[in-house]
């Protein structure tokens, strides 16, 4: 059947079960929306070459140190059927989890309230700290869903999730999969021989790439918002044929508020709280398999995120840092996780801008580390950033941040403090800015490793240029 015929088909079979005719008044609307970033940093005390910055920004804030460059393109295809009915086609292409085209459909008017979904899509898009980049919740994958849909005063979201590493088109077999991994190969294959028989090591491999099944529940009632996710993935297998937790939970209570914790004025503000188990702690807490939950800051067991030391247990074997790709899902039954965030803005009659965040994490990792010092680690971070109006399309913009990780017994801290003089330009719904930054990092991850006498760390200020622009 050809394209043409198959469309007549289809308008036709749609005609017999709608009450209007199939060729009724459509008005089509078209929307393109779409954002990007383009930066360089440099490193004065390494010559200035690049800065190594990624991973940081989550914590720190992310002005003067957002090396990682991004952006995504979407469009927007609305037809209004009859009177009741509206198809919305959303394409996007971007770099959205592990490929880099997302696709959904919308229909309203064929469930009583809200609309029906189906597709690649991210929920949650909102909550979102703009100053860090961070997203508290990210559930990305392909699935389907009904959105909006009222129950007297509120609004429920109900979906289905799927989503995957897509380990298994990249690579052969297991020995490729491991000798191109950003693991340490050396101790894998050294665990695997080990333990694990040549019969088993295909099913290992094969093993990788399961999916992750989420069921995606958020209740809206004004100012509050509650969501819950429940997570299935089978035979959660890491490498060496070790089984991991294979369910999971997380929900999360977002409480949104028209003012600055209570100062007046053109202010608002979010309190934030977290907590889940299994499959939903530690980098996963609010989120599925995707590129960023694995790389944003979570449990620091599940892959180290900034100059890698690649630390191992006492028999030289067990990696407690590693690839957090590979790490993501390797949770146990009982690990449990609970993250809280506070963050908002408030700007006064002057334009003076200030805008905090506050957050924190605390990882249980369950039974397996009992009577280890791996067995919690947690991480607190606090930044602000300042925007002070200079004239015209010319501001300053200032960061400072703070954060300290502890694990093992021990911790380690990073602060940083940015200047970012920036011309904006604005109509309201679209806005670009070219920033100038120069950020100093007292002793930092820039500049060599923490407790190496051989490479200390320095203070080091990073340079950069960059360009944002949204529409």
């Amino acid at each position: 059947m050809n394209k043409s015929t198959l469309a007549v088909a289809v308008l036709c079979g749609i005609g017999a079960l709608t009450s209007s005719p199939a060729n009724a008044d459509i008005i089509d609307e078209f929307e393109f929306h779409g954002y990007f970033r383009a930066g360089y940093f440099f490193s004065s005390e390494n010559d200035f070459k690049k800065a190594d910055i990624p991973g940081q920004k989550e914590q720190l804030g992310r002005l003067g140190l957002e090396a990682d460059n991004d952006g995504n393109l979407n469009f927007i295809a609305r037809s209004n059927i009859g009177e009741d009915q509206q198809l919305s086609i959303h394409v996007g292409i971007g770099d959205i989890e592990f490929d880099d085209l997302i696709g959904y459909v919308e229909m309203s008017g064929v469930t009583p309230s809200g609309s029906l979904w189906a597709g690649r899509r991210k929920l949650g898009e909102e909550n979102y700290i703009f100053m860090t980049d961070f997203f508290y919740t990210d559930i990305d994958g392909i699935g389907v869903g009904i959105e909006d849909y009222e129950i007297g005063d509120s609004f429920i979201d109900l979906a289905y999730i799927a989503s995957d590493r897509n380990i298994s088109d990249s690579y052969d077999d297991y020995d490729d999969f491991i000798d191109n991994a950003s693991t340490n190969a050396e101790v894998i294959k050294q665990q695997n021989a080990r333990y694990v028989t040549d019969a088993e090591r295909a099913s290992i491999f094969d093993n990788q790439n399961n999916p992750m099944h989420t069921l995606h529940l958020s209740y809206n009632l004004g100012a509050l918002t509650l969501q819950g996710n429940y997570k299935y993935m089978p035979d959660n297998w890491d490498l060496t044929g070790k089984e991991w937790a294979e369910d999971g939970y997380d929900v999360t209570a977002i409480y949104h508020m028209l003012d600055f914790f209570g100062l007046k004025g053109n202010a608002f503000s979010y309190a934030i709280l977290q907590a889940g188990e299994g499959l939903g702690s530690g980098n996963l807490l609010g989120g599925t398999m995707t590129d960023f939950v694995s790389l944003r800051p979570g449990s620091l067991t599940q892959g180290y995120k900034v100059n890698d030391t690649s630390q191992f247990g006492e028999d030289g074997l067990a990696p407690i840092f590693g690839d957090p790709y590979y790490r993501v899902t390797l949770r146990e039954d009982d690990a449990k996780s609970v993250r809280a965030l506070l963050w908002g803005g408030y700007t006064n009659s002057q334009g003076i801008g200030f805008f905090p965040a506050l957050q924190a994490q605390y990882n249980d990792e369950g039974t397996n580390n009992e009577g280890n010092d791996a067995g919690y680690n947690y991480w607190v971070s606090a930044m602000m950033r300042n925007i002070f109006p200079v004239k015209n399309n010319f501001i300053i913009q200032t960061e400072v941040g703070y954060y300290e990780n502890v694990q093992n017994g021990g911790h380690w801290h990073q602060s940083k403090f940015t200047v970012a003089p920036t011309f904006v330009l604005s109509d309201g719904l679209s806005t670009a800015e070219i920033r100038f930054t120069a950020t100093y990092l007292p002793l930092s991850w820039t500049t060599g490793e923490e407790g190496n006498q051989a490479i200390p760390l320095k203070d080091d200020v990073v340079f950069g240029i960059q360009a944002d622009a949204y529409w």
